[in-house]
């Protein structure tokens, strides 16, 4: 209901004395307020329509009408209805002098016009409308819902939703950050949120940007902002499914690497929506200490949002304490951590560590390396290689079968000792110092453990190659364990 909707009714016959200041006649109408105060703003509501006949206004002094309607523009009402009568047989000039001053709507009520009329046509409009919004708000709740229970995401509901509002909407997190959006804000700059229901301890808002009015929102929005809050609790929930099948087990074969054939794995990936000549980029997402599953999932559901929009492919694995997402196809010009790392500005007590590769063969040991770099706080880029993941890249049982024969005179119950102060003093490349604090032991004892080790394996520990050698041997031992 708006102020030009009272004068182009011509049952009314309401004639507009002053238009007021440009866009007042599109104000909606709130309420109706019918008074005879000389100072009504106690008693009035933004967007009230007053009513008068002016009875306590019998004056002629201008200051006097200007004061009353600067005080009207104030709450501000949304118009001014002035009723013809015994009080008044014309419009005071003071009053409409006042108006187009302050650019207030003017509207002239003939004497036979009633202001329960008024009244009674403004009721009844406002609650068509209302009963139109309420109904609109259920079927948009209702749709939104058929799309959900349909298997379409979160980011198409939201489309539906922008369409429907024709303005820019978004899921913002605890700490105000985007999660997703859709539409676009062309109606204007007004920007309002709507909480969204939730049980958790975690809170999301509704972000709507660029509607002509804030009024509808409610009532429009309010069923579907439950929808909304239902994807959200299902995407999050401890007891959420992975993203599909087939990704699971692609990601799944990856970390299994050992026991997958290679066409089979090419097949998985091709299957998960993969091309498996393609570079690959990963994120892995977990906690650095104690962190609530909640704040885990929302921080790793945020990053899959941000990686959607800038590559084609994007798929993930969720584990207890651990997110692996895998992309491929990105942006021209688009690096993967700086896809990722502005998620991750108030989050600081999680571990993240971004990697990449260029060919299939290479991603199992790329994702092996990058979950070995799990722990530490902050984001990280996984380096490009470590021992660990060499050793895990040797093919064949007879390499584990020699390095089991070179340390054979150390894998005895007898040569414990031995093995593990071989390993230590590899490990911190020869330094005595830090060796003999590891194993608590004195210098002397490492001396006599060294030289017995040399007469055992027939080798020269000074010799830089065969460190290198022992040292990997004794990895590759490990490893096929």
């Amino acid at each position: 209901m708006r102020v030009a909707d009272l004068v182009a009714d011509a049952a009314l016959n309401i004639r507009l004395a002053v238009q007021g200041s440009p866009g007042r006649l599109a104000r909606p109408i709130a309420w109706c307020a019918p008074t005879e105060h000389m100072d009504p703003t106690p008693f009035l509501s933004v967007n009230a329509l007053l009513l008068t006949n002016g009875m306590g206004l019998n004056v002629r002094d201008y200051r006097i009408w200007d004061a009353y309607v600067e005080r009207l523009m104030s709450v501000p009402v949304s118009g001014l209805v002035f009723g013809l009568g015994a009080a008044h047989s014309e419009l005071p000039p003071g009053l409409v002098k006042a108006c187009e001053a302050h650019g207030l709507p003017l509207l002239e009520l003939p004497p036979e016009v009633p202001f329960v009329q008024v009244m009674r046509h403004v009721d009844q409009l406002i609650a068509a409308e209302r009963y139109a919004e309420l109904r609109a708000g259920w079927d948009l709740a209702d749709e939104c819902t058929r799309l959900a229970a349909g298997g379409h995401s979160l980011a198409q509901v939201l489309e539906r939703v922008a369409t429907t509002i024709r303005a820019r909407v978004a899921v913002l997190d605890h700490n105000g950050f985007e999660l997703m959006s859709a539409g676009t804000a062309g109606g204007g700059t007004a920007r309002t949120t709507l909480s969204l229901p939730s049980g958790g301890i975690l809170r999301f808002r509704l972000a709507i940007e660029g509607i002509k009015s804030s009024l509808v929102l409610q009532p429009l929005l309010g069923p579907v902002a439950a929808v909304i809050a239902m994807q959200l609790s299902y995407t999050l929930g401890s007891r959420s499914p992975l993203q599909s099948r087939e990704a699971a087990r692609f990601i799944e074969a990856l970390y299994e690497a050992r026991g997958t054939p290679a066409p089979a794995l090419r097949r998985y990936a091709a299957e998960a929506g993969f091309e498996p000549d393609a570079e690959w980029g990963s994120v892995l997402i977990g906690g650095a200490g104690e962190v609530a599953p909640a704040k885990l999932r929302t921080i790793a559901w945020r990053v899959r949002v941000g990686l959607q929009a800038e590559f084609g492919t994007v798929r993930f694995m969720e584990e207890a304490g651990l997110t692996t997402v895998l992309v491929q196809r990105g942006e021209a010009g688009m690096e993967l951590m700086e896809a990722v790392q502005k998620s991750f500005q108030d989050a600081p007590e999680l571990s993240a560590v971004v990697s990449g590769c260029g060919n299939l063969d290479e991603l199992p040991l790329v994702l092996q390396l990058a979950r070995r770099r799990m722990g530490e706080p902050g984001l990280h880029r996984a380096p490009v290689a470590d021992l660990a993941g060499v050793v895990e890249g040797l093919p064949g049982a007879g390499l584990v079968a020699m390095s089991r024969r070179l340390l054979a005179p150390l894998m005895s119950d007898g040569g414990t000792a031995l093995r593990e102060t071989l390993e230590a003093y590899l490990r911190y490349s020869g330094n005595t110092r830090e060796t003999c604090s590891e194993l608590f032991i004195h210098r002397n004892t490492l001396t006599y453990r060294l030289r017995k080790i040399e007469e055992l394996l027939r080798v020269d520990l000074d010799d830089g190659e065969v460190r290198a050698t022992c040292l990997l041997a004794l990895r590759i031992v490990a490893a096929g364990t």
